[in-house]
């Protein structure tokens, strides 16, 4: 009666590759089930019946099954109509295996199934484990094996990911959609097209470090520009195919220099701000009742795009992801408090969404600290930090066209008006409003004549 499964990583090919706890797994597995597919297949199968060979003791019996996929490709789709097509084929296949085994003698306790590299990238095989655990009341205990990854740095002699850098394992099949270089260094494992080559106009300085058969006597590699070595890369692929009649080959795409991992720098680090009367300092996740009542009271509701409240989850994760932004380049943003009583009185954030050297900046009172002048200091006081410690050389805000009070704190703190942008601010009934829109530049910044631009004096009592 089977009562176990080991799902076991063979590393790629060769027997130094297994540690020593997955030499030990497969000397208590009584059934192999083989459930490699596509093109090799039949060779891969040789080659694990070969390690088995090598590595299982003589003294202890066992069987293989081999057991025929009958998926179809996965759908890519996200839709429940491709999720129930992706459950079905997993059951489909399940069923296969359970044929295939047929009647197990009594003594035969343990299901061995076998992964080339390390079972964390085998997601198809894990889920054929579970699929056949629940099936047969069986326990699943994966044991790790070298992957792909490990043995390409290795053979490089490279580390994955530098300097700090973000690492991430890409599939090949949305490589072209989704890689970009301000992810940092990027491992794919399988790549049967060479999707990588895709990329090699759009980002020609990336470096390339790619092997087949790793850790073997057929190993082979090739580095540098992803531009250059694009016709040795094709070649050597193909050899590699023909040495054993399957390839599995790995590689780590690596933008040129010291990259950040991010597209923008980081803001400043700062306490805090303060004229005596107001202060600002960064928003930290304590702040997420500020978030709410600055959103939810009635005057930002109705000046907001939605008619839907915030919700406090959703006014958590905001705050929550106020230090990330912050580090990340994307936002700073900033929680006003009056200096004397130190209450919170609303938000003012500067948001990198425009073009490079362009900040937007928001803002937002509660409703009891209006009309005391409050916002046009938290305006002077973020303008002043952003133009002394970063290169950004032009602020934004804007206002829906009746929202007058948020014109007069604009023009009081020093913006420009520049125009009025038709029908691009969403209200909460659905109509569209039009947003009258104010700018700041850096004061040693040269520009042309700005003789057309429309200032507004100040003739209304902030609000905000």
């Amino acid at each position: 009666m089977i009562t176990r499964i080991h799902v076991i990583g063979l590393g790629l090919g060769h027997p130094e590759h297994l540690t020593r706890a997955a030499v030990a797994a497969l000397s208590t597995v009584d059934v192999f089930v083989l459930a490699e597919e596509g093109a090799g297949a039949d060779d891969r199968r040789a080659a694990q019946r070969a390690l088995c060979a090598e590595l299982v003791p003589a003294s202890h019996p066992h069987r293989f099954v081999e057991v025929t996929d009958p998926r179809s490709e996965p759908d890519s789709g996200t839709s429940s109509a491709a999720y129930d097509r992706v459950e079905a084929a997993l059951g489909a296949r399940v069923e296969a295996a359970v044929k295939a085994l047929g009647e197990l003698p009594p003594t035969a306790e343990t299901l061995g199934l076998l992964v080339w590299g390390d079972p964390a990238l085998a997601g198809p095989v894990l889920d054929l484990a579970e699929g056949l655990a629940a099936r047969l009341g069986a326990d699943v205990e994966v044991v790790a094996g070298l992957g792909a990854a490990q043995l390409l740095a290795a053979a490089h002699r490279i580390t994955l990911g530098r300097n700090g850098t973000n690492l991430r394992i890409l599939s090949a099949q949305h490589l072209v959609d989704s890689y970009d270089p301000a992810m940092g260094d990027a491992v794919v494992v399988g790549d049967g097209r060479l999707e990588c080559l895709e990329l090699a106009d759009l980002f020609p300085e990336l470096e390339l470090y790619w092997a087949a058969h790793l850790g073997t006597p057929d190993e082979v590699l090739v580095s540098g520009r992803l531009s250059d070595v694009a016709d040795e890369l094709r070649a050597a692929r193909s050899r590699a195919a023909e040495a054993r009649g399957w390839v599995v080959d790995a590689y780590l795409l690596r933008p040129p220099g010291a990259a950040s991992g991010q597209s923008a720098p980081a803001w400043p680090t700062v306490d805090s701000l303060s004229d005596g009367v107001l202060t600002l300092r960064p928003t930290t996740t304590a702040d997420w009742d500020l978030l709410l009542a600055e959103n939810n009271n009635d005057e930002a509701m109705k000046w907001g795009f939605t008619a839907e409240p915030m919700t406090e989850p959703a006014a958590r994760q905001a705050a929550a992801r106020a230090v990330r932004d912050w580090r990340s380049g994307r936002a700073a943003r900033f929680a006003m408090v009056d200096a004397g009583s130190g209450v919170r009185v609303g938000m003012i954030s500067a948001l990198r969404m425009g073009p490079p050297e362009v900040a937007i900046i928001g803002y937002g009172v509660l409703p009891e600290f209006r009309g005391r002048g409050l916002t046009v200091r938290a305006l002077e006081l973020l303008v002043d930090w952003v133009f002394a410690t970063t290169s950004i050389a032009r602020l934004e805000l804007g206002h829906k066209l009746d929202n007058v009070a948020s014109g007069v704190v604009a023009s009081r703190a020093g913006f420009v008006r520049e125009g009025v942008l038709a029908g691009r601010l969403k209200n909460p009934d659905g109509t569209f409003s039009d947003e009258v829109s104010y700018a700041r530049l850096r004061p040693d910044r040269s520009v042309g004549s700005s003789a057309d631009l429309d200032v507004v004096e100040p003739e209304t009592k902030e609000e905000s």
